[in-house]
């Protein structure tokens, strides 16, 4: 008999209630993780989709035997898989104990690996055999009643060994091994249709998809974890299914698995570490962003990372959002063209570190040259990186991602099972250029305001609270550029402000202002808020600051009741003139100020308040 290694498939929980008295309770939830069946006598293993970090959860289901073809009711919360060592039926409740059903007309001449289950119905599938239903909406009255075997047809001649339904369209799909064509398969009367090439092929013994409508594929002989994106529609109109590599997971023979469908992939309780560059580098776990399961000891720094529900996008990033953990990585020295540059790294053990520089700063790690440290070996403690910056750099920011792990060959994106993911800014400069930095390189300095004072105010200086820092390039004996970067910390006013920054001793005329820049969020602007009516150079960064929050509550992260997340980040990039006298400029941090949003009104006790529109 030929040996089949179907993969893993993770169970599904619902969102019903389910009364019926059974020898084995049901799930209790809809689990995000997925369940791996493998081995006989069968062991069941909890994995993570999205890092493929596993673990034993069950190592005796109570059969001698092995379970294949599993599939998560939505219904009832069990798995029912196929009993391959005495051809049954069994289903297992939330302690993995396997019981078995009875059921009528299964054939006795071949087994099953390929099954799942919708709509309260179980499916099974043969090459060469048919296509199999069991109604099981009998158990829901009975645990004891006999299930009826039905087959839906003879045709069976895709080489599958898993299949899963779409949570969305209720469709059920499979990848052929050994083409790695995509079919849809029609659960009515039989038969398939070809949606396209996923572009891999293998002996994929388990598929299942999540909430969103990803389909997962995991291969047997390697433990790759494919997603093909099934959640537009016009990608399965289109036969856009190409499959992208997603996670390294178990390998092995004799494995198949389920999970809920209708969970994402990571819960609320995530232990995943992400990635915080702009999404245009793979940030997202929609955009299988780089992230590494947390808790093995494998990390970065002194701090342990800690665990996010997905990689967190300006205004927000790991350390603002969490533990202040992105500690591992330092530039010694400055990031010059055709020099050498100097990157402390310290590890927590003896591991793996794979590192890029977006040299070209056009938003992503994908060109030649731009990665710039593969399966370096870190000991315990500091470690010297020295990198090679290529001589044709232009001046600038940049961002640059490193990832640390027990495992070799790691991308910058898709997952891993230990580790953890840093993503630092960097600021190319070239030879004969200086930096110095407002208050330090990674700190910010912190500004709260009163925005009646001195004439009426309670003095609790909440009302704006502003966190930024200054870079500064010092070229020629002047500040050729200056780099404000900054988020709204808390807003505990009443009225409504606007935050400016004035460079006490610049003129508007000592501007670039071809080259000056302000963006919001990571978003570059129309306009770079240099100040128009005024001769000095003065930098609006916002007129109303309360467009800013969330707007769910008043006093922004003033009060116990009011801590949403920071919403507001702003990166204030300005270039002077070649020809400008900067001698006369005011010391970092300059001069941040506060002032009532145009045409509303800001209260009496504030002399000459905004003229009311």
């Amino acid at each position: 008999m030929k040996k089949i290694t179907p993969l893993i498939v993770l169970a599904a929980c619902s969102q019903y209630a389910w009364t019926t008295t059974v020898n084995a309770a049901p799930f209790d939830t809809c689990p995000s993780k997925a369940y791996l069946f493998q081995a006989n006598p069968v062991q069941v293993y909890g994995v993570n989709l999205v890092t493929g970090a596993y673990e034993l959860l069950e190592g005796d289901t109570g059969l001698n035997a092995n379970i294949n073809g599993v599939g998560f009711d939505f219904e009832d919360r069990y798995i029912y898989g196929y009993n391959t060592s005495n051809k049954t039926i069994v289903r297992l409740g939330g302690d993995f104990q396997a019981e078995t059903l009875n059921v009528s007309g299964l054939p006795t001449s071949h087994t099953f690996y390929v099954g799942d289950v919708y709509d309260h119905v179980y499916y099974l599938y043969r090459k060469n055999s048919g296509l199999f239903k069991i109604d099981l909406s009998p158990l829901d009255s009975n645990p004891s009643a006999t299930l009826t075997v039905e087959k839906i047809t003879s045709t069976a001649s895709v080489t599958l060994t898993d299949f899963a339904f779409h949570p969305g369209n209720g469709k059920l799909y499979g990848v052929d091994n050994n083409s790695g064509y995509l079919y849809e398969f029609n659960t009515e009367v039989g038969g398939e249709t070809y949606i396209g090439d996923t572009g891999v092929t293998g002996t994929f013994g388990a598929g299942y998809f999540d909430v969103n409508g990803y389909y997962y594929i995991s291969r047997n002989s390697d433990g790759f974890i494919f997603r093909i994106d099934l959640s537009d529609q016009d990608n399965i109109d289109s036969g856009n299914v190409t499959a992208e590599t997603f996670a390294l997971g178990p390998f092995s023979n004799q494995n198949d698995g389920a999970r809920c469908a209708n969970a994402p992939v990571i819960d609320e309780d995530s232990t995943i570490d992400f990635g915080d560059a702009p999404d245009s580098y793979l940030t997202l776990l929609d955009s299988n962003g780089p992230r590494h399961a947390i808790g093995s000891g494998f990390y970065l720094g002194s701090v342990a990372p800690d665990g996010e529900g997905d990689g967190l996008l300006a205004p927000l990033d790991d350390n603002k959002a969490g533990l202040a953990d992105e500690d591992g990585v330092g530039f010694v020295t400055a990031v010059e063209a055709g020099l050498n540059t100097i990157v402390s790294v310290q590890a927590s053990q003896t591991g793996y570190l794979s590192a890029w520089i977006d040299w070209n700063k056009d938003g992503d790690f994908a060109d030649a040259g731009e990665q710039v440290a593969s399966d370096e070996v870190m000991s315990a403690g500091s470690n010297t990186l020295t990198i090679a910056v290529p001589a044709d750099v232009t001046m600038g920011s940049t961002w640059s991602r490193f990832r640390f792990a027990e495992q070799s060959g790691l991308s910058y994106f898709g997952g891993a099972t230990t580790g953890e993911v840093e993503d630092h800014p960097v600021l190319i400069t070239k030879d004969g250029v200086a930096i110095r930095h407002y208050p330090s390189e990674s700190g910010y300095a912190t500004v709260a305001f009163e925005d009646n004072w001195p004439h009426t105010a309670d003095y609790d200086m909440n009302d704006v609270v502003m966190r930024y820092r200054v870079t500064e390039t010092i070229q020629d004996g002047r500040v050729a550029r200056s780099v404000i970067q900054g988020y709204l910390a808390a807003y505990g006013a009443d009225y409504l402000n606007g935050f400016a920054l004035h460079l006490g001793g610049l003129q508007r005329s000592d501007i670039n202002e071809l080259l000056t820049t302000q963006s919001h969020n990571g978003e570059l602007l129309a306009s770079s808020g240099l100040e128009t009516d005024s001769d000095e150079a003065i930098f609006i960064i916002s007129d109303n600051l309360a467009t800013k929050t969330p707007g769910e509550c008043s006093f922004f992260r003033t009060v116990q009741s009011c801590q949403d997340a920071i919403t507001f980040s702003f990166e204030l990039d300005i270039t002077t003139n070649s020809d400008a006298d900067t001698s006369s400029l005011m010391g970092m941090p300059y001069d941040p100020f506060v002032f009532g949003t145009p045409g509303r009104y800001h209260g009496d006790g504030l002399p000459l308040h905004p003229a009311v529109a």
